[in-house]
């Protein structure tokens, strides 16, 4: 214990500080030699800011160690399939050597020199990462047995430098990315000319290729540079580079017409949601396949599953009205907009919010933007929240909650006529940049484009493009409760018959019923990285989740 709330580097005096500018903590002497010009320094005491921080420092641990473990384990299989894989490799080159009996020892030799070298950009990161994990656990250990005796005879300072070391420990794991890295590495043999010209030339290699890639097979008459032997970095999903980072994901789509999907009603899950008074208003599905649960009074997040992972209950005077993603990464950390009505004093006294949550090991609220008016629903628009309620249609500030962007009146392009409506849903389409709307009456497709914030508020006309029209051979689309785009313009409604989908053909929508045994849909959500479909009813306590399947590649 003494050692704890000791400074390291002068062993008799007491750690008094923390320098946010070196991430340490440090005491008198370390401020008075090498830490004097530094500005962001806080007093030891007031660092944890959070009072029951210490209550779940146990808790942290354990997920620390868990955390730990999983990697640890994750690692040696990495480690198993690098050379396993190399084992396959090696039989290969045993093939190509039996084919050519000229020059047998020669290319042997060069191939499982390339090989042992390919094998090696592998095992020598796992070998480093096993030997941090272990150092990270045994740490982890020591710090379950620093808990026991701090708890029950510590001081609130030795409380404060233990939850500043299992932090550091913590973000210390997190920097280990060899699985983010390597996770995808598969060592293959590539043939870099013909058979023809592998006789008289005997040029062959041995390199790591990415798993997921559409490859070749194993030998292929495709040429490789010798630049391919790379590994991909890991990517993480932000507001700031999630507009480039969807147009790659259209552009790389597959090929199989989403618009002639097929529901298999043979192979549906339940997912059971307990309260059935309190419907279901938003559904979300995160890139890891988690599935997010918005009710008025309650957010909950789902795992592939299907087992309850986390839940966050709202102040009983807030009522949720929408929700969107705005950051996912590739960590599980994901951070989510809700906008809320607030009841003041009375049901006539009423206000509007936007709070961002994010979600780590749980839910945590990052800050609020105020409304002057009521949002009805929102959408992630490029850089910017677009929102719609009382005042039309609004581009917002994601930090500020300023109102760059203000459409005043709603307007029929074509003849210029305005439109009167209750829009209930916005969505934006990645694919074709317009939003989606449903509304109590009809479906609409709007032109917004996410442009630059102003220094004063830019006031316009909102145009809508395209609606939905009823006629004979029509079905009517009304009472619509949620609206989603899929990454090739196709646009699923959710309304009290169930989900109809707008398919985009040749720039036109058609549609067509796509889950109507049940009535009262009220949210949608679309994994098309599973082949998936969440649906939500307000007459059932439970969310069916479908699978569809695609056509062939045209």
């Amino acid at each position: 214990m003494k050692k704890l709330s000791h400074c390291p580097i002068h062993h008799d005096v007491e750690l008094d500080q923390y320098c946010k500018s070196h991430n340490v903590l440090i005491c008198l002497h370390c401020l008075k030699n090498d830490h004097r010009l530094c500005e962001d320094r806080i007093d030891l005491i007031h660092l944890l800011e959070d009072e029951n921080a210490s209550e779940n420092l146990r808790e942290r641990i354990i997920v620390l160690q868990r955390k730990c473990q999983e990697q640890l384990t994750e690692t040696m299989n990495l480690s198993e399939a690098a050379n396993a894989n190399g084992k396959e490799v090696q039989q290969h080159i045993t093939t190509i050597v039996e084919t050519f009996r000229k020059n047998v020892e020669n290319l042997e030799k060069k191939l499982n020199m390339e090989l042992e070298s390919s094998i090696f950009h592998v095992t020598e990161p796992v070998r480093r990462s096993e030997q941090i994990l272990s150092k990270i656990e045994k740490k982890a250990l020591s710090y379950e047995k620093l808990f026991d005796v701090t708890s029950k005879f510590g001081t609130t300072k030795h409380n404060v430098v233990l939850n500043f070391l299992v932090s550091t420990l913590m973000k210390e794991l997190g920097e280990d990315d060899l699985l983010k890295k390597n996770s995808t590495e598969k060592i293959k043999c590539v043939q870099t000319v013909s058979t023809e010209e592998m006789v008289s030339s005997m040029v062959n290699s041995v390199a790591l290729a990415c798993s997921d890639e559409p490859g070749s097979e194993l030998c292929s008459d495709e040429a490789l540079d010798e630049d391919s032997l790379r590994i991909p970095p890991s990517k993480t999903r932000t507001v700031a580079t999630q507009v480039e980072e969807l147009v790659d994901s259209h552009t790389n789509t597959s090929k199989k017409s989403l618009h002639k999907i097929k529901i298999l009603y043979s192979n549906v899950k339940l997912l059971l949601i307990g309260d059935q008074s309190a419907p279901v208003i938003g559904l979300d599905v995160l890139t890891d396949g988690r599935i997010l649960l918005l009710h008025s009074h309650m957010i909950k997040v789902y795992s592939l599953k299907l087992v309850l992972v986390s839940e966050l209950t709202f102040d009983p005077k807030n009522q949720a009205k929408d929700m969107c993603v705005l950051e996912d990464k590739q960590d599980g950390v994901f951070t989510v907009a809700i906008c809320f009505y607030i009841n003041f004093l009375s049901k006539f006294n009423w206000g509007s919010k936007i709070t961002l949550i994010e979600y780590t090991d749980g839910f945590c609220e990052k800050y609020t933007i105020d409304c002057s008016h009521y949002i009805n629903s929102m959408t992630l628009l490029g850089h910017h929240l677009l929102v719609v309620g009382s005042f039309a249609v609004q581009l917002l500030d994601i930090s500020t909650g300023h109102v760059c962007n203000a459409f005043d009146e709603k307007m029929w392009a074509p003849n210029g006529s305005n439109i009167s409506t209750t829009i209930k849903r916005v969505r934006a389409c990645k694919a074709t940049n317009k939003i989606a709307l449903a509304c109590s009456d009809t479906v609409y497709r709007v032109n917004i484009e996410d442009g630059a914030c102003q220094k004063d508020t830019l006031h316009a006309v909102c145009p809508f493009v395209w609606r939905y029209q009823q006629s004979r051979d029509r079905p009517e689309i009304k009472e619509n409760e949620d609206v989603k785009c899929d990454s090739q313009g196709n646009m699923y409604i959710a309304n009290k018959c169930g989900v109809y989908q707008f398919c985009l053909e040749d720039g036109l929508f058609k549609e067509r019923p796509l889950i109507t045994i049940r009535e009262n849909c009220t949210a949608i959500a679309i994994d098309e990285q599973r082949n998936r479909i969440v649906v939500a009813w307000s007459n059932s306590n439970r969310i069916y989740v479908y699978e569809y399947e695609q056509p062939a590649a045209e």
